[in-house]
């Protein structure tokens, strides 16, 4: 997945709660999404987003390549990325126990060969939620564990992420505002764990991420800014990381 997903928060059925214009017609939902990179305006990208009432059917890009999303009753169950050829390069499928996300499987598509990931959750007691990454042979599906890590939310927003590899860890913990998530009233958004921070309610203003290999430790910063408008939903996001280069990231709804 690109850009959508991979931008913002994640966000749990079990707590999360509904606002008065989330299932409405008259929902705000972003209509455009632009990108802009300081350090490499070569990657600078435009994309429009399609719905069906408030769910989500597709997003193009400039480039020609394009996201879409394929609905098993209100769950997203499928997001594929197609490239600017028109193959598709990735795609994502989303399996459901008692309306919380169970499985997700990745399958990356290269010219010459496919990578597959899957990841399985479990939801705790405590209210955090586990998870454990496998890889995924395409010919034998034989699966080999490759990391683990636990998932800590409050009030609906990703606020750790815990991940544990073989050679080294990383730790990632959120801050947030108090607005409204651009994708807050996408219908299924909701329910999906982990794809970054594009279902949660409200926009991370800082981003701290702490690598430790062995007694090596590293910490990136990325802090953001907004605009918003009369609704409180954002119309501009500037993010600046340790390195002072600027992603710029503006919405029209």
């Amino acid at each position: 997945m690109k850009k959508i997903l991979c931008f913002f928060g994640a966000l749990a059925l079990i707590l999360s709660s509904c606002s008065s214009d989330e299932n409405g017609t008259d929902a705000v939902l972003p209509k455009t999404v632009s990108y802009k990179y300081s350090d490499s305006p070569e990657d600078n990208d435009f994309s429009t987003i399609t719905y069906d009432g408030n769910k989500i059917l597709s997003a193009s890009y400039t480039a020609s390549d394009k996201e879409v999303y394929t609905y098993t009753g209100d769950f997203i169950t499928k997001i594929e990325d197609f490239a600017q050829e028109g193959n598709i390069s990735s795609k994502n499928e989303i399996t459901y126990e008692d309306g919380k996300v169970k499985i997700d499987v990745l399958t990356e598509i290269a010219p010459t060969v496919t990578y597959i990931s899957k990841r399985v959750y479990t939801y705790n007691t405590n209210g955090t939620i586990s998870f454990v990454n496998y890889s995924v042979d395409p010919t034998t599906k034989e699966e080999t564990k490759k990391s683990d890590g636990v998932l800590t939310y409050i009030n609906g927003n990703l606020i750790k992420k815990i991940e544990t590899f073989d050679s080294y860890s990383y730790t990632k913990t959120y801050q947030y505002d108090a607005k409204n998530n651009p994708f807050k009233n996408v219908l299924g958004f909701n329910l999906l764990i982990d794809h970054e921070t594009s279902a949660s309610l409200n926009n991370v203003t800082k981003l701290t991420t702490l690598y430790k290999y062995g007694e090596d430790i590293t910490t990136n910063i990325f802090n953001s800014v907004y605009q918003y408008n009369e609704k409180g939903y954002p119309t501009k996001q500037t993010q600046t990381d340790s390195s002072q280069d600027d992603e710029i990231t503006e919405y029209t709804y």
